[in-house]
């Protein structure tokens, strides 16, 4: 038996297509071990032409010709009946994947046992929750919430536990096809593993308006809800009333419902689709989760879920403006270089370009100050954060330049809280953060690839969050000038200050660098005599 099948689905990729070939014919599995189902859906560009000629080139290439179903459920449910592999891996047609993935997510399936594994997803342009992804995990469970934050099915799963429960793809032209058939997957399977040290999945962003992305396109409201319907009767279906239930329904109402009725999305979608996109949300709301669903949702949702199921649609306009302005300040305090290692030490703090984000004491409690018109719509519950506060944290990330991929490094951090003006009995959070990047075990526990990598820093204050570079100051003809600090972490494990000192003269000072040149070259030529 083949060790792996990989399912593509295909409709109209032209040359977006051509970075999923490449990559999928360059694994490091041999290829008498994988192969590669490409699934056409009614493709009308040459697409069709040039994966008849891919398969007559691979043995381990084969192609299926179907009409155009308008969505990649069906080509993928082909895909999973014609293949012949322990393991199937899906792939979408735009994207592409790194050299060593299958051949690693085998093993780790093989090591822990595993029905399904999730290996590393890097988003271009698409968000990738990194908290799924800080280390490498024998097994997890749905009890575990970063799990249910990544529902595409770019995953390993093994052939016979989709089999066996008859698990596959809702087809027609509908959205979360990916959800229903991941949580099903999940409900069965008996070990689920992450592999984090590895980037394996390079998830592509590409032309919105095209239909090889349909689901980045405005979509009709009425419709996409009664699919998230089904996606919670799944949960049902599988899970008895109780907290269990509660838990794993509210993930749908944080991401799909609350998420998209607050923040910049909301402020930058035409208003007239908001209105109807939040008349379908409440309705959905009203329908399905009541008060308590307030235990499963960080602060920074509860006065939002609390306007929704209001009615209140000015208000959570108003929300969504203050939320949009909140943006990161990571400001170095100290850096201690080392041949291996970074340590850093920064002030992270959430910043309002409109209106700052303020928090004041009320007797033994710690209340939210919200924007003066939404002050008589809020209650007092709604605004308590005195729980929630101390929950803040700091996360240093390090980012690639060549490829986006990500890797979080432990941080340590302590909250302040500070004057947030002149007058004011409110105050403004901030933290104090150190870590330190130890280059060999920095990806997840494993070495940091070799190029170059900024530091950037999330920060969460009572669940509004955002992320942002952390700058130094340089001096620059005595003016002081911040920039993110960046290093390079070499083939061997070494780092490096970036961008070098060499450079930076040479720039900086292109006759005096000339002058070390030369003086180089005539130290060396002295030594060669």
């Amino acid at each position: 038996m083949l060790k792996v099948s990989v399912i593509v689905p295909v409709y109209n990729p032209g040359n977006n297509i051509d970075e999923c070939i490449s990559s999928l014919l360059g694994q490091s599995l041999p290829e008498d071990e994988y192969e590669l189902i490409f699934v056409d859906d009614g493709s009308t560009d040459e697409t069709p032409a040039r994966l008849d000629e891919l398969a007559a080139e691979h043995a381990h290439v084969r192609v299926e010709h179907t009409p155009n179903s308008g969505w990649p459920g069906r080509p993928r449910n082909i895909g999973l009946d014609m293949a012949r592999g322990e393991f199937v891996y899906f792939v979408d047609n735009d994207d592409w994947v790194a050299r060593g993935a299958l051949e690693r997510l085998h093993k780790a399936a093989l090591r822990h046992e595993s029905d399904i594994v999730i290996g590393k997803v890097v988003g271009h342009g698409k968000v990738v929750p990194r908290t799924l992804f800080r280390r490498n995990r024998a097994e997890v469970t749905l009890e575990w919430p970063p799990l249910l934050r990544l529902l595409t099915p770019h995953k390993l799963f093994r052939r016979s536990l989709l089999d066996e429960h008859a698990i596959r793809f809702p087809e027609g032209r509908r959205r979360l096809e990916d959800h229903a058939f991941t949580v099903h997957a999940f409900f069965h399977a008996n070990r689920i593993s992450v592999l984090a040290n590895y980037a394996c999945y390079h998830w592509m962003m590409r032309d919105a308006d095209s239909a090889a992305n349909v689901s980045y396109t405005q979509f009709d409201p009425v419709g996409y809800f009664e699919n998230v319907r089904e996606v919670l009767d799944i949960v049902e279906h599988h899970t008895e009333p109780g907290p269990r239930r509660d838990k794993l329904l509210s993930h749908w109402y944080r991401g799909k419902m609350l998420g998209r009725v607050g923040g910049v999305p909301f402020l930058n979608r035409d208003p007239d689709y908001n209105k109807r996109l939040h008349e379908e949300i409440r309705r959905l709301a009203l329908e399905r989760y009541g008060p308590s669903v307030d235990e499963w949702l960080p602060f920074n949702l509860r006065p939002r879920s609390r306007l929704l199921q209001g009615s209140s649609y000015e208000s959570l306009e108003t929300l969504a403006s203050f939320e949009g302005g909140l943006r990161a300040n990571n400001q170095v305090r100290r850096l201690d270089w080392g041949e291996r290692t970074l340590a850093v030490q920064f002030e992270a703090a959430l910043v309002g370009d409109r209106e700052p984000l303020g928090f004041a004491r009320r007797g033994s409690r710690m209340v939210w100050v919200p924007p003066e018109s939404l002050r008589g719509e809020l209650s007092g519950m709604d605004l308590d954060v005195t729980d929630d506060l101390p929950k803040a944290s700091v996360d240093v990330v390090l980012r690639a330049r060549r490829d986006r991929s990500e890797f979080v490094v432990k941080t340590r951090s302590e909250l302040l809280m500070l004057r947030a003006g002149p007058g004011s009995d409110a105050k403004r959070p901030a933290l104090n953060a150190a870590a330190e990047i130890d280059v060999p075990e920095a990806a997840a526990g494993a070495r940091l690839p070799r190029g170059q990598w900024g530091v950037h820093a999330i920060i969460n204050v009572a669940g509004w969050t955002a992320i942002g570079p952390v700058m130094t100051v340089s001096r620059r003809w005595l003016r002081r000038r911040p920039k993110p600090l960046t290093f390079v972490a070499t083939r061997d494990g070494r780092l490096l200050r970036h961008p070098p000192l060499r450079r930076r003269v040479a720039r900086r000072f292109p006759r005096l660098a000339g002058i070390l040149r030369r003086a180089r070259r005539r130290a060396a030529a002295r030594g060669k005599r």
